[in-house]
């Protein structure tokens, strides 16, 4: 059976240019979902985990780097909240943030439910140069699966240079992470 080349041209020129022209978020958030369907498919071994960490003050892509059973690192990036301006405006900017922590179980019989409290800095870029101290307190609980919850708190003193206040404190909010073994 032979195919018409009408059709065929017809599915060049409309279909394959709206796939072409696919905004690079929406790459990205595939590539994403590739990769980390690959990490869920391997067995939880090194102790690593990638994920998101989601809150009112945050957006973050979360990677942790364990160093042994009771200390890691976490890095976070992402869009952050830095308390308020002299306007009483939200202060967002970008940020990357690395967190030293120390775990610990909080059940006698089981490695599934830790705690964690931790100290770091930040980075930021609000449309100056900005940095800050951190410190961090959470709960997590790790499934059979691959797959992490967490709920920390993260408060943090920055210096913002040009947002009119120069030295800031910021509460922030309690955020909810999703990470996933590898």
């Amino acid at each position: 059976m032979r195919r018409n080349r009408n059709h065929t041209l017809l599915f060049v020129e409309t279909v394959l240019p709206v796939y072409i022209q696919l905004p690079m978020k929406r790459f990205i958030l595939v590539f994403a979902t590739i990769a980390l369907s690959a990490g869920v498919l391997q067995a939880r071994g090194s102790g690593k985990a990638i994920g998101l960490r989601l809150g009112y003050d945050a957006q973050e892509i979360s990677y942790q780097q364990p160093f042994n059973d009771a200390n890691r690192l976490e890095l976070t990036l992402g869009v952050n909240t830095f308390g308020f301006n002299m306007a009483g405006k939200h202060c967002r900017g970008a940020g990357l943030n690395g967190i030293y922590q120390w775990v610990y179980n909080l059940s006698s019989g089981s490695d599934k439910l830790k705690g964690y409290v931790g100290a770091g800095a930040a980075v930021l870029d609000h449309g100056l140069f900005g940095a800050g101290v951190l410190g961090q307190v959470g709960v997590e609980y790790n499934f059979d699966s691959p797959v992490q919850l967490s709920l920390d708190y993260r408060p943090g003193a920055y210096w913002l240079p040009g947002a009119g206040n120069v030295y800031r404190f910021s509460w922030n909010t309690p955020c909810l992470s999703v990470r996933f073994h590898f």
